[in-house]
């Protein structure tokens, strides 16, 4: 009976975790929108000569009051950097999110974008993450450099049509 219990309480925490593609740290970093890897994102820290030296112009610019978050929009994606020093220094990484059609992302080489069939993403071998919880319709793919790190790139498809539906990446505090 003991025994029963064991396998039974390991069997609901296996089920309760999240499906996620571990694809280790350097692979994770290599990661590109529009040829720029994440590594090269979270080098600039923010810095909005550097971001402009990746990405061109952003459309907009919202900085906070505070100095502890800055986000740039630009054509059919955004980045979002923050701090969580009482000062807002050292902005890091905080999301990004891919909106239309217009920005890819790259994995080991394959190009995905908002509105390609989930088809593409076949080479790549990824589980369906079965743990979260999508709107009725919608499933997706967590990509993290591993099983229990806090930052994660998402892809959410349509189950009615198999279409990718939005691509993004976070950081959970």
């Amino acid at each position: 009976m003991k025994y029963l219990i064991i396998v039974l309480i390991t069997a609901s925490s296996v089920y309760a975790q999240p499906d996620v593609n571990s694809f280790g740290e350097a692979n994770f970093n290599d990661i590109m929108i529009n040829g720029k890897s994440i590594q090269n994102i979270k080098n600039t820290n923010g810095d909005q000569t550097l971001m402009f030296n990746l990405f061109g112009n952003a459309a907009n610019v919202e900085q906070s009051a505070t100095g502890k978050s800055i986000k740039f929009v630009y054509n059919g994606f955004s980045v979002s950097f923050g701090s969580y020093v009482s000062d807002g220094s050292n902005l890091t990484l905080s999301s990004f999110e891919i909106e239309s059609s217009a920005p890819n992302l790259t994995i080991d080489s394959i190009n995905i974008s908002v509105g390609d069939n989930i088809s593409v993403l076949s080479p790549l071998n990824l589980v369906v993450n079965n743990g979260g919880n999508y709107p009725t319709g919608i499933k997706g793919y967590i990509i993290a450099p591993c099983e229990k790190c806090d930052k994660f790139i998402y892809i959410e498809y349509s189950q009615i049509n198999n279409t990718i539906v939005n691509i993004g990446y976070t950081v959970l505090t």
